[in-house]
């Protein structure tokens, strides 16, 4: 689909939300042979910027720099709804469905203050305040998944990407 979306003149843009790096991100991008650039937010600014708080995310930008498309949580461009979405847009610049995916959460710095400790080695104060913030804003999955990255990284950054174990995590109320 890539080499489609470029002979139209369209490029994607990845984007992996991962305190711990690049590093940890990259071999999940060379494994899938993506073509595409990936960079890494390890800050969680696109999350504050465009208030998602799951992954992943699809964004649609025209030519001249106007949203036209959002979907927090859920983008699959595997799907064929999505595949076609994407199609039609970078054929003819038309959006065939409204975004309806706005989250209105409990507003919440405990992601980027728990960040702060981790990168001052505060790890445990990090775990802390993350788990906090996951208290006060159970559907914010960036900062579970990155707090469950940092506690069972086996579980992230051994191969692939243990599923049934988060889906179990889900299911125990962790």
């Amino acid at each position: 689909m890539y080499s489609d979306i470029k002979s139209k003149n369209g490029d994607i843009l990845s984007v992996a939300v991962d305190l711990q790096g690049p590093e940890k991100s990259r071999p999940y991008h060379e494994q899938a042979g993506a073509e595409f650039v990936t960079v890494v937010d390890e800050e969680n600014s696109l999350a504050r910027i465009f208030g998602y708080r799951a992954i992943p995310n699809g964004i649609l930008v025209d030519e001249e720099g106007k949203l036209q498309f959002q979907q927090y949580g859920g983008f699959d461009i595997k799907k064929e709804e999505t595949r076609g979405l994407v199609s039609a847009f970078i054929s003819d610049g038309q959006i065939s469905k409204q975004s309806d995916t706005r989250f209105d959460g409990p507003a919440s710095d405990h992601f980027e203050r728990g960040l702060a400790h981790y990168h001052d080695g505060d790890i445990e104060q990090a775990r802390s305040v993350w788990r906090e913030g996951i208290a006060l804003d159970p559907e914010n999955w960036n900062m579970r998944k990155q707090l469950w990255a940092v506690e069972n990284p086996d579980r992230f950054y051994a191969g692939k990407v243990d599923y049934d174990w988060q889906r179990k995590q889900i299911e125990q109320g962790r």
